[in-house]
């Protein structure tokens, strides 16, 4: 069901790796995933994919009017100043997890002023950068920093004593006052957990409940952990013990459990519950080099000290751990709401709004795109190794009312009639255009020998080097005999060397059947063109777009270069068949 298939796909092509890593293959084995992204092409999809990816006005509004308020809940600040975060320059809300307590420098501009940059931690291979905050949202950074530095710092020194007393159980009220190797009473070793009995459970009870059981649970404790475990398991009375009787009434329950209790080996399993497995870094290390630290990490907070139950209420949880508050969990439930946790918008009368935490990534790349930066800027900004075309959700409309306001020559009626055909998907009128491309001032419109091109060159070189056919920047015109011919005679030599690559493929010569592939999809798309424009229900003047298939000379250098998968280079053209339906169809074109 929609990109599902291609997103498993992908995790299928990791477990593969992993195995030829690990060297578990009995067999030299390799597999790509066949399946590619599904892209919006129709007006319809892109208006869909713009309203499910997109940020509404209204979460965008009530989050600013949130964060500039005098908010008391440490939750509600953490939530309002991630998303700020986010919304300050396009990043991934698992990348909030690496920003440190002093991220912002500042470095001078070509203009001699000073621009404020965050030190940050890319994911997906791209590594640590300076990422520049969008201009405008420097004060929105600025509060971040003043509203987030209180209400963590405590959680910071607290993991700093956790990473320079290794061996030493961390001290609160609670803790008995007895050397590391003195034996513990259930009830001394409980109030070292924080963990108390009630009338119904008694420390005994309570301390296998949450931490014993809770330990043997796990898929994978550290050596050190699993011999303490061991140990007090081996040695625990699992008889339902002696009675004991005071003043012929039952007062209590004796156990004979022989395994001793002490602060050095509760000090074992305590952290292995409660600290994350990559303590003292926030993140796994990438490339054997470690990230950021839990005491220098912006947003750690203590294990459980922003936890909410149903209908809004605290939950009282252990805090001996630590913890990243703007986990991607808590962010999209205090964005979107679930399970009865009601959404900062809920709690603060904004009934019925919700955002994904990945919006705010595609709003800024659309605006980014909106703004004429090239994709390579763009990618780089975003911190991508791959083109983030899917993150572009600028509609055609959009697009053709950017042509009509910066070119003088459609301020007009007829840039309102050629934005009316495009909201209704009627096709554009030569009209529209024709005078855009004349003069040395044109920098949008441009004649190919197929049709005419949208692409900014002021902003960068053509991105297809020429390959026209895969772009969807070009729009063929009805009417235009001579553009129709090169057209046609495009086909024929597509034709013939389609032809060849056939032969070469039946002759079992190397790569000719990837060639097959590539020669197909072009002259099927020509084809298609061809006989669209030649629909005798098109009128003269009329302008079919083409469809992109994905496909850049950067992505192209990338994969040669093992950056990024080539598999995924080019997306899945919707229009086009199977190869094996593509052939036949192929093979009926007469040129």
């Amino acid at each position: 069901n929609g990109n599902s298939a291609y997103f498993n796909s992908k995790l299928l092509e990791k477990i593969v790796q992993l195995m030829r890593d690990k060297e578990l293959l009995a067999k030299p084995f390799q597999w790509t995933s066949p399946l590619r992204v599904k892209r919006s092409s129709t007006l319809k999809e892109q208006r869909e994919n713009h309203e499910k990816k997109m940020p509404s006005r209204e979460s965008i509004r009530a989050l600013g009017e949130l964060f500039n308020n005098d908010l008391a809940s440490p939750l509600d600040i953490i939530t309002t100043s991630a998303c700020a975060l986010l919304l300050s320059q396009p990043s991934r809300i698992g990348e909030l997890a690496d920003v440190e307590r002093d991220c912002v420098v500042f470095k001078e501009g070509a203009d001699g002023g000073q621009g404020m940059f965050l030190r940050w931690y890319a994911e997906k291979g791209y590594g640590a950068t300076t990422k520049a905050v969008i201009t405008g949202m420097e004060p929105a950074v600025k509060r971040v920093i003043e509203l987030v530095i209180p209400i963590t710092d405590e959680a910071r020194q607290y993991a700093a004593w956790l990473e320079d007393h290794p061996d030493e159980y961390p001290p609160h009220k609670g803790v008995p006052l007895k050397g590391p190797d003195e034996p513990l009473s259930y009830d001394e070793a409980c109030a070292a957990l924080k963990a108390h009995g009630t009338n119904l459970k008694s420390p005994r009870s309570v301390f296998k409940t949450r931490l014993l059981d809770s330990l043997a649970r796990h898929k994978a404790l550290s050596p050190e952990a699993q011999v303490v475990l061991d140990e007090i398991r081996e040695g625990w009375d699992t008889s339902n013990g002696k009675k004991i009787y005071v003043n012929g009434r039952l007062n209590h329950f004796v156990f004979n459990d022989i395994a001793v209790i002490t602060l050095r080996k509760l000090n074992i399993l305590m952290r292995e519950k409660y600290l994350p497995k990559d303590f003292p870094y926030t993140s796994p290390a990438a490339d054997g080099k470690k990230r950021v630290k839990y005491r220098d990490a912006l947003f750690t907070v203590r294990t459980g000290s922003l936890s909410v139950g149903t209908n809004n209420t605290s939950v009282s949880k252990l805090d001996l751990g630590v913890e990243i508050a703007c986990g991607s969990k808590r962010m999209s439930t205090q964005l979107g709401g679930t399970g009865g946790v009601q959404s900062i918008f809920e709690r603060h009368g904004y009934k019925g709004t919700k955002v994904n935490t990945h919006a705010f990534r595609h709003e800024l790349n659309t605006e980014m795109q909106r703004a004429g930066l090239s994709q390579l800027i763009i990618d780089a900004f975003s911190g991508r190794t791959a083109m983030g075309s899917v993150y572009n959700h600028e509609t055609v409309e959009e697009r053709t009312h950017r042509v009509a306001h910066y070119h003088p020559k459609t301020k007009h009626s007829n840039a309102a009639q050629r934005l009316e055909k495009v909201k209704t998907n009627k096709p554009l009128s030569l009209s529209d255009v024709r005078d855009l491309h004349e003069g040395d001032q044109d920098l949008v419109i441009h004649q190919t020998h197929v049709g005419i091109c949208v692409h900014n060159f002021a902003s960068e070189p053509c991105p297809k080097m020429g390959a026209c056919l895969t772009c969807g920047k070009l729009g063929c015109v009805k009417g235009d005999d001579v553009k129709l011919a090169n057209l046609k005679e495009e086909r024929k030599d597509l034709k013939c060397r389609y032809d060849k690559a056939r032969d070469a493929q039946s002759r079992d010569i190397f790569g000719a059947s990837e060639w097959v592939k590539k020669v197909g999809m072009d002259l099927y798309k020509c084809d298609a063109l061809i006989r669209t424009i030649e629909n005798p229900e098109l009128e003269n003047g009329d302008i079919v777009w083409n469809v992109d298939n994905g496909w850049t000379l950067t992505n192209n250098a990338a994969a040669m270069a093992g950056l990024i998968d080539a598999n995924v280079i080019e997306a899945k053209n919707e229009q086009l068949q199977s190869l094996d339906d593509l052939s036949a169809m192929l093979d009926e074109i007469e040129v």
